[in-house]
């Protein structure tokens, strides 16, 4: 289907070093300068299709719909994000299916917010909490270059003060002390909806544990997740010289 104004539209570049460079620019945007494009009008996109080839310069680009994977690529970042190694678990173990209601908090540079938004579909709604207005500001615009700015509604509050959501499917809490919203959480959880944390220490993951079981959460555990890429060459194959190791714990618990 081709592109039509308003759509985001990944620009695929492969370097004379080999190197894959991704653009994400959305069709009918204004002209300006796009970083590793130079002056381009995004105009021209509206009515290419994905797999069309476009030459912009001396670059030879093929256009593709953008997955949630390129979004987070391409984001701009103000702050560390939780990255595809975590967000996919997140959306797997706290069940955020199609049409699912979901509280999030904060939202940094949106890249998480940008996965749950993909997921909960047309049908569903992402609250996201957030204590700084610059972060929500960067954030809400990298969710609305993602055309998923319609499912999501961004608060300035602090959760550990409470949650003004009801009956919500699952909450998400990326904050430093997540044991501290537990309770607001809770409140704003439907029976057996789950509460997913992300902390980078594992003292902050032993306290959020101690916290969901004190008040009276089940299924709780936590996971770590550590990611390799292969090489695949013409004499073989090896594992990549760089792992992905450990950026963060994510534990979860289930409201009973």
């Amino acid at each position: 289907m081709p592109f039509a104004a308003g759509d985001p539209v990944l620009l695929l570049e492969r370097t004379e070093e080999g190197d894959v460079r991704k653009h994400l620019l959305r069709a009918g945007d204004k002209v300006e300068r796009y970083r590793g494009l130079g002056v381009f009008d995004p105009g021209k996109l509206v009515g290419l299709a994905p797999g069309d080839r476009l030459r912009i310069g001396s670059k030879d680009l093929v256009l593709l719909t953008p997955t949630t994977a390129d979004l987070l690529e391409t984001l701009e970042r103000r702050a560390q994000i939780v990255l595809a190694k975590e967000a996919g678990p997140i959306l797997l173990h706290a069940g955020i299916v199609p049409g699912a209601r979901v509280v999030e908090a904060g939202i940094g540079s949106g890249a998480l917010t940008i996965v749950l938004a993909a997921a909960v579909g047309a049908r569903g709604r992402v609250v996201t909490y957030e204590l700084r207005e610059d972060f929500a500001q960067v954030g809400r615009a990298n969710v609305d270059r993602a055309g998923l700015g319609d499912r999501l509604e961004v608060r300035i509050g602090d959760v550990r003060r409470g949650i003004a959501e009801r009956e919500a499917d699952a909450v998400v809490l990326d904050i430093p002390d997540p044991w501290e919203a537990v309770a607001a959480a809770k409140e704003a959880l439907r029976r057996g909806g789950a509460l997913a944390c992300y902390s980078p220490l594992v003292s902050q993951m032993e306290q959020t544990v101690r916290a969901l079981e004190a008040a009276g959460f089940v299924d709780v555990r936590t996971i770590e997740t550590l990611q390799r890429e292969w090489v695949v060459g013409e004499r073989g194959s090896r594992p990549s010289f760089d792992m992905l190791g450990h950026t963060g714990f994510l534990t979860f618990g289930r409201k009973a």
